[in-house]
C-alpha cells in the first residue's frame, strides 16, 4: 500500500489526515467485498440461468422468448414441473435472483444483506441437519449465495439430462 502524506513527511498525522486515512480504509474494503460478491454472484447466476434456458430448450421452449429470469423460473416451475427440480429449488433459485438483482441495480447493503439471509435460511431449511446445514448458517453472504446457486444449478442439470434422455428414448 502507497505511504501515507505524513509518513512520507516523516511527521505525525493530523486527526483530520488519520480520519481520512480511516475511512478510506474501510471504503476500499467495503468496494473489494460488493465486488467480489458482485462477481462472484452474477457469474454463477449467470452460468445457472444458462442451465435454465437448456432445460426450456429440452422441452420445446424458446429460452429467447422469456428474457428475464422471473419468467424462465415460472415457466419451468409452473408449466414444465420437472420431476427432478421441486419448488423448493425453483423458490431458492428465484431468492438467489433477488439477491443479483439488488447488486447489479441497486447496491443497496441492507436490503443485499437481507435478501441474502433469505437464501440462507432457504438454504439452510432444505438441507439435512449435519455440517453441512451449519456451513450454509456460518457461511459469508458471498458464498451462501453463490453455493445456493450452484446447488441449484445441479438439480437443473440433473433434470435436462433425464429430459434429454426421454426425448431420445421417445425418438423426440
Amino acid at each position: 500500500m502507497a505511504k501515507e502524506i505524513w509518513e512520507l513527511e516523516e511527521r505525525e498525522p493530523t486527526e483530520q489526515e488519520l480520519l481520512f486515512a480511516e475511512t478510506h480504509k474501510r471504503s476500499i474494503e467495503i468496494v473489494r467485498r460488493i465486488e467480489d460478491m458482485m462477481l462472484t454472484v452474477v457469474k454463477t447466476q449467470v452460468i445457472v440461468e444458462n442451465f435454465m434456458n437448456e432445460l426450456l430448450e429440452a422441452y420445446g421452449k424458446d429460452p429467447q422468448r422469456l428474457f428475464f429470469t422471473g419468467p424462465k423460473i415460472t415457466e419451468c416451475k409452473e408449466r414444465l414441473k420437472p420431476p427432478e427440480v421441486g419448488d423448493q429449488i425453483w423458490s431458492l433459485f428465484s431468492l438467489c435472483t433477488h439477491v443479483r438483482n439488488e447488486l447489479v441495480h441497486s447496491l443497496n447493503t441492507e436490503k443485499i444483506k437481507e435478501k441474502s439471509e433469505l437464501v440462507r435460511q432457504q438454504y439452510a431449511a432444505i438441507t439435512p441437519e449435519g455440517p453441512r446445514q451449519q456451513e450454509i448458517l456460518n457461511s459469508n453472504d458471498t458464498d451462501v449465495v453463490a453455493n445456493a446457486l450452484r446447488h441449484c444449478g445441479g438439480y437443473i442439470v440433473i433434470a435436462t439430462d433425464a429430459k434429454v434422455a426421454a426425448n431420445k428414448a421417445n425418438g423426440t
